[in-house]
């Protein structure tokens, strides 16, 4: 059998050992034999809650029972003791001792015993909620989920009972959810029961007392609820107005400072002027920033005209393997400044100067910002040279970036004020950071995509488009409109710096052409030198784009309950 197989093999039997365990591990059976809650309404509107619950576990071992509780709508929790069977437990993690884990929205605690199976346990948890009690515009309000609402068991039987103060009036009848057919009222306690519970059904208790005889001032969540509410129309207000300022100011700024339009219809057939790969691949790019394909391009043209041999190199070995070196050739005098600083950095690293390069090694090579930025630098100074960039507009377009990074820089400020201002003017004040991002965000974008070219840079980027398009702009352009094998002699470094190179050369494989241009060579495993076919085009141009993918530097009203949560064990 092959190690291939035997892996297949291997992986797909842990695959079914992992899926009979799953059910296996969520078929524990336990129920909850009973579920007390007990609420003490006390004078300011907090409650005690005493949770009983009474767990008849199955034939699986059990180690540990959970409860979370969920702090929304009070203003606080506060565990003040968990027991098991009647025995009062200690914070820990070991067996006979319970666990509490914190964090801003909940409290979770954790009972631990021994292992035990086919037996019931008795667990108890009483905790502090504070300001519980809330104030509607006629009554206090207790709204209170008694059951968790999140919990793997069914309940045979649930119970509760709510007792509150003296000094405290009911004005309406205890109101169930689902109702309970067993409702008594004994005193200033109200009691009752339902049976059975299914899984996740819910229940939640509501009583309304005369106002303010329980809560004499509301509590801190509902205070912030209702400055969160005044507040909103202001604070949406104001970040709405400085969304559409910010946005609208950077609309009518591009919509003033665009270049007529000069865009060529149609195709170009050949290159429209003399201009370098590297420069027009970067002419036609957004904000005319140079990337990878340009400099592939400029790789290329200077293999076209013998100053590089490009070469696609078979590795001996046993399997078939193919790299892709660059050797330095004759010096030609018609090298451009951004052809010469290639040249220099291709054949200079940190360990002195090299005769050779491999398309692998490009990656480390270009990999420094320091040298990928004097790269980008000296193709846009042959760019401004030809007067195809302007120098107003690139420094327009800084300026842009610039205030857009300051947005954003003052988003994050505001973001951090915000915070402290939330128990103030509530959470409607995030509006404002929110439409500064926004804003920076879309700033950034504008200057990223800010046009720095003369109108003759534009104006000659319309043809080269053009030409673009000749070359094909898609993998699935149509073979009838693309260039033919006879043009890739002199076209391929276009293509290249253009990024349709690749797609080019495999369509015109398809085709049945063999042949690839002159200027690419090919070295077989025993050293035979040729010129590289149309295979070996392809193979080098795919190590180039490979090779580029690790380049460039890195290139209002107040409703619904407090408590629920959710309950278990394992």
């Amino acid at each position: 059998m092959s190690i291939r197989r035997l892996a297949i093999l291997v992986t797909a039997a842990a695959a079914v050992l992992a899926a009979a365990a799953t059910p296996a591990a969520a078929a524990k059976s336990y129920r909850a034999e009973r579920f007390h809650s007990r609420v003490v309404v006390e004078p300011g509107g907090s409650i005690v809650v005493t949770e009983t619950i009474r767990f008849a576990f199955g034939p699986d071992q059990f180690t540990y029972v959970y409860r979370e509780l969920p702090s929304r709508r009070t203003d606080g929790l506060t565990i003040i003791e968990a027991s098991m069977d009647g025995v009062p437990m200690e914070r820990g993690k070991g067996a006979g001792q319970f666990e509490l884990k914190r964090d801003d929205n909940k409290r979770r605690i954790v009972w631990h015993f021994p292992a035990t199976s086919n037996a019931s346990r008795t667990f108890t948890v009483t905790y502090r909620a504070a300001g519980v009690v809330w104030q509607d515009t006629e009554s206090d309000v207790l709204a209170w989920t008694l059951l968790p609402t999140r919990r793997e068991y069914a309940i045979d039987c649930a119970s509760g009972e709510v007792a509150y103060p003296a000094d405290a009036a009911l004005v309406a009848e205890a109101v169930l959810d689902p109702s309970s057919p067993d409702v008594r009222h004994e005193g200033r306690t109200v009691r009752f029961e339902r049976c059975p519970f299914e899984g996740d059904a819910s229940w939640v208790v509501s009583l309304r007392f005369a106002p303010r005889s329980v809560a004499p001032i509301a509590p801190g969540w509902q205070q912030r609820s209702i400055r969160s509410r005044e507040n909103t129309p202001l604070f949406l207000g104001l970040g709405g107005l400085l969304l559409l300022a910010g946005l609208g100011g950077l609309v009518m700024f591009a919509l003033n400072h665009r270049h007529a339009r000069a865009e060529t219809s149609g195709a170009v057939s050949s290159p429209p002027d003399d201009l370098r790969p590297a420069l027009a691949g970067t002419l036609i790019s957004t904000g005319a920033s140079a990337g990878w394909g340009p400099v592939l391009g400029a790789v290329m043209e200077l293999a076209r005209r013998g100053t590089l041999i490009v070469e696609s190199v078979e590795k001996a070995g046993l399997f078939k393997s193919q790299e892709v070196r660059i050797t330095r050739g004759p010096a030609v005098a018609d090298a451009a400044p951004h052809e010469r600083v290639l040249l220099e950095l291709l054949f200079n690293d940190k360990n002195g100067p090299r005769t050779s390069v491999t398309f692998s090694e490009l990656a480390t090579t270009f990999a420094s910002s320091r040298r990928w930025t004097r790269l980008k630098e000296a193709i846009a100074s042959d760019l401004r040279t030809e007067r195809l960039l302007d120098a107003d507009r690139e420094r327009t377009r800084g300026r842009v970036m610039l205030i857009g990074l300051v947005m954003m820089l003052l988003s994050v400020a505001g973001f951090i004020a915000s915070v402290a201002l939330f128990d103030r003017v509530g959470e409607p004040v995030l509006s404002l950071p929110i439409a500064l991002l926004i804003v920076g965000v879309a700033g950034m974008i504008t200057g990223a995509s800010w046009s720095p070219l003369s109108e003759e840079g534009y104006r000659r980027a319309g043809r080269w488009r053009a030409f673009k398009r000749t070359l094909g702009d898609a993998p699935e352009a149509s073979a009838g409109g693309a260039p033919g094998a006879q043009h890739l002699e002199r076209w391929l470094p276009y293509a290249v710096a253009f990024g349709t190179a690749l797609a080019w050369t495999k369509r015109l494989q398809k085709q049945g052409v063999t042949i690839g241009p002159s200027w690419l060579a090919a070295v077989s495993r025993d050293g035979a030198r040729g010129p590289a076919g149309i295979g070996a085009t392809v193979a080098i141009l795919s190590a180039g784009s490979s090779a580029g993918a690790h380049a460039g530097g890195h290139p209002g009203g107040v409703s619904g309950a407090a408590g629920g949560g959710a309950s278990g064990a394992g």
